[in-house]
């Protein structure tokens, strides 16, 4: 009887033996696979997982003698070998000849793409990809040795996870490439890439000085100057938290063309290319921090995800979730200017709004299917996770915390390991039980809403606390929830400030504040915003909060503060007339950070909220409170400015230009625009493109889309494509909108490149309409080009609705399209959820906004 999720484990694989037969110029490949065995129970049938893969041949042997085997085709890709007679226990080999194919509709398996006239094949195998490439145990607690063998055509070179054995000629002409045993892998961290690539050889790395390259597509080598300079110094900072050497023979850095994010494989972490590579005269701030921040995630899971695996898809943050925390804590000691401390508060409380969805996932989600592994790989997995490491961290103590992680490393090197192992690593460095403080975060979903009540009615101040589950306006979930909650408040009179902490068990429980000096002035009950929840306090002492922020608070508290009252309002415990009122004397915060996150509120007023005379008061509002700011900084960065105020001025072209239509910020960035597409690419700062071209398309006509869709055919560099891309999708005129989704059909387009300009017409009010008759019209045939893990995102064509029609056209269309889907159920059941939300949002306090936007005030 064939499995249905998971694999039997009477039969394990003891080590791997490929060769691959591949040519990037033609869509399959050829494989040869020997697998040895460990038989641990008589076994009738020996299962395998494979999709589209073509098995020609297979072969078992046992003490050297061959066993007839004949296949069997399961359910889903479950592939059986079934001997002549049952096997018992002891070791066996299997030997597989296969073909696969090698796609241009995926960007996971082996997939190939056209860069600069050149093919190049790559993989990318989590979650579920190795199985399109390998007949295998493709489960992350199969971890043993792989050992791969590549015959390729002459003058093309591979890489992958290990350093080469030895090149030699091959037959027809080719070569073949031998590379030596990987330490035990799971099949998805296994990867390859075949082409004519370039290197940049960048200092050796960590304590065994490991040899450390950059490898791109043909010509763009150079372009790896900053990754080269930076990845030793961030593998350096992680060995030494880590206390364990890195533990792979080689780091490559392999750029990709298409791909999307980053793969943590060990010895090669792959990129995508236009986040790795940049000319120096075209990069920006921007990009080298987001590939700083994404190299430090990758690089972490060295350990947390490669030298110690999850045993199962259950325990997926034990990766995500610990790489994106040290992450963090790798950025904030070795870039302290970048106020990533900030970064973190903010990004959690975005994580927050996500986990106030009934529908979200739990960090330990049950997977019951493999729609379940997909959804994984979300921001609960990653943000929640994080911010639930950053709290206990705080909680236990950051040494307790390092020497937990360290001992978990020890414990389980080169093997797998669960949530109880980590935990009871903590606990044991802690010296007491923490499994009740992490379980009650990791298997359940949502956050506590945590309201502090000053009592200063005894000779001893107190706080009086209550938690509750945090719920939106319009959710039918229950508020009768409990987590255990290390809680911190920090108080203060005058210059005097002091902090109480206590787990917070119950749901109430009083905190004495023993350090005030008389009854405290002001009270923030989430100490530099460093706890997993959400906070309330009464009208009078937010008043207060807000009126000295500057003074009492820190930057971390006034970045909490703001994503929590952006929440209270979504409860419907604020007006939000209340909140939008504090945006003009915040729009000219010095502080970029706190400046970002007052960006919050904004969201009150998206425009899917707002009736049409209020679309236009919007606008004005936008270039009243941002425009003069805008307009005194320019487009021309000044050589005296500090980075803060490079990285202020697109955000504020954004705001004023491109949403809120600022008629000298429109015409400006039409003329550089215009400028840029006739060649001179210098006219615009690097910092700024993304952000001109948006604002010229927002405001632009059909000449100047025309010029753009030239420019776009033109065009060979990824660079340059994915920027007039980008501009293209913020075009919202229903027949230019019409021609942008026409690429989306067109056999000699690469979907992969051009298919997030659907998602950029879906996303404005004014196209979404467009977008969604589109989807409508084209299901089938946008399923059928698009890769398999990303169907489910059409649903996400419906997530800009507001009214109880589209809610209900959208659960017609879509319910049953989802099932097919991978992830698809989940991914339509937070579209509904965010939709049936926003109407109970705007029925609340649609009014409250409106008033808001209609009164008149002074432009600035």
């Amino acid at each position: 009887m064939s499995p249905t999720l998971r694999l039997p484990t009477g039969v394990r694989p003891t080590g791997y033996s490929a060769e691959l037969t591949l040519d990037p110029t033609q869509p399959t490949f050829q494989g040869v696979l020997d697998i040895d065995l460990d038989v641990k129970e008589t076994t009738r049938t020996v299962w395998l997982l494979g999709h589209e893969l073509t098995v020609k041949e297979a072969s078992l042997t046992v003490g050297g003698v061959p066993v007839a085997v004949s296949q069997v085709k399961g359910t889903g890709d479950f592939l059986g070998f079934q001997p002549e007679a049952a096997l018992g226990p002891g070791p066996a080999h299997l030997r597989l000849v296969y073909e696969g194919v090698l796609s241009e509709r995926e960007v996971s398996g082996a997939f190939r793409a056209l860069e600069a006239g050149d093919w190049y094949a790559f993989t990318q195998f989590e979650p579920l990809g190795a199985r399109r490439v390998f007949p295998c145990f493709d489960e992350p607690g199969f971890k043993v040795p792989w050992q791969l063998t590549f015959h390729v055509p002459a003058g093309l070179t591979v890489v992958t996870n290990t350093p080469v054995v030895s090149q030699e000629p091959g037959g027809e002409g080719g070569t073949t490439w031998r590379f030596a045993r990987t330490q035990p892998l799971p099949s998805y961290l296994v990867a390859f890439g075949v082409g004519p690539f370039d290197f940049l050889e960048a200092p050796a790395s960590g304590e065994k000085a490991v040899r450390t390259r950059i490898v791109t597509t043909r010509g763009r080598a150079a372009e790896g100057a900053h990754a080269a300079r930076v990845t030793p110094g961030l593998l350096a900072w992680l060995e030494r938290y880590f206390g364990v050497p890195y533990p792979y023979e080689k780091l490559d850095v392999l750029a990709v063309p298409l791909f999307q994010g980053a793969m943590e494989n060990p010895g090669l972490v792959t990129f995508n290319s236009e986040l790795m590579l940049a000319r120096e005269e075209e990069d920006s701030v921007e990009r080298q921090r987001s590939f700083y921040e994404t190299q430090a995630h990758e690089l972490a899971h060295q350990w947390f995800g490669n030298l110690v695996t999850m045993q199962w898809w259950d325990d997926l943050w034990l990766n995500e979730a610990f790489a994106s925390w040290a992450a963090s804590r790798a950025v904030a000691d070795t870039q302290p200017s970048w106020d990533e401390p900030l970064t973190r508060v903010g990004a959690r409380s975005r994580t927050l709004t996500a986990d106030s969805l009934l529908s979200a996932r739990r960090i330990r989600q049950p997977i019951q299917g493999e729609d379940d592994i997909f959804n994984a790989f979300d921001g609960i997995t990653y943000g929640k996770g994080a911010a639930v490491l950053y709290m206990t961290e705080q909680w236990l103590g950051p040494d307790v915390f390092q020497r937990g992680a360290r001992r978990h490393l020890r414990a389980h090197e080169h093997g797998s390991a669960t949530a109880s192992d980590f935990i009871a690593a903590l606990s044991a460095e802690a010296q007491r039980d923490v499994s009740g403080v992490l379980d009650s975060f990791l298997e359940q979903g949502g956050a506590p809403l945590i309201t502090a009540r000053l009592d200063c009615s005894a000779r001893v101040p107190e706080v009086e606390l209550t938690q509750r589950r945090f719920l939106p306006l319009g959710s039918a979930g229950g508020t009768q929830q409990l987590w255990k909650v290390p809680v911190c408040v920090r108080h203060g009179t005058g210059a005097r400030a002091a902090r109480a902490c206590t787990l917070l068990e119950t749901e109430t429980a009083r905190l004495p504040l023993p350090e005030a000096r008389g009854c405290p002035a002001w009270l923030e009950p989430n100490a530099d915003g460093a706890g997993y929840y959400r906070t309330s306090v009464d009208a009078r002492m937010l008043s207060r909060l807000l009126s000295t922020d500057s003074r009492h608070l820190s930057r971390a508290e006034r970045v909490a503060l703001l994503g929590d009252m952006r929440a209270l309002v979504g409860a419907g415990a604020m007006p939000a007339a209340d909140a939008l009122g504090l945006l003009p004397g915040l729009a000219g915060e010095k502080d970029l950070r706190v400046f970002q996150s007052s960006l919050e509120l904004l969201e009150l007023m998206k425009p899917s909220l707002l009736s049409e005379p209020r679309q236009a008061d919007r606008q004005r509002f936008l270039r009243d409170t941002y425009g003069a700011r805008a307009r005194a900084l320019g487009f021309t960065p000044r050589a005296t400015e500090d980075v803060d105020t490079r990285l202020l001025r697109p955000l504020l072209l954004e705001l004023a230009g491109k949403q809120g239509g600022d008629p000298r910020l429109t015409a400006e960035a039409r003329r550089l625009t215009e400028r840029w597409l006739g060649g001179d690419t210098r006219a615009i700062d690097a910092e700024l493109v993304e952000s001109t071209l948006a604002t010229a398309a927002a405001w632009g006509d059909a000449a100047l889309h025309a010029r753009m869709m030239t420019a776009l055919s033109a065009a060979t560099e990824r660079k340059r494509r994915e920027e007039i891309l980008g501009a293209l999708r913020d075009f919202h005129q229903a027949d230019l909108v019409q021609r942008n989704l026409g690429l989306l059909l067109e056999p000699a387009v690469d979907l992969r490149e051009v298919w997030r300009l659907l998602f950029g017409a879906a996303s404005d009010v004014r196209s979404r309409d467009v977008a969604s008759a589109f989807v409508s019209k084209n299901y089938d045939a946008l399923a059928a080009r698009m890769p398999d893990e990303q169907v489910a995102y059409l649903a996400a064509v419906a997530s800009s609705y507001c009214d109880p029609v589209h809610r209900q056209e959208t659960a017609a269309f879509f319910t049953e399209r989802m099932t097919r889907a991978a992830g698809g159920p989940r991914s339509l059941a937070l579209v509904l959820e965010s939709i049936d939300l926003c109407i109970a949002f705007k029925a609340a306090q649609g009014p409250s906004i409106e008033s808001f936007l209609a009164a008149p005030r002074r432009a600035r």
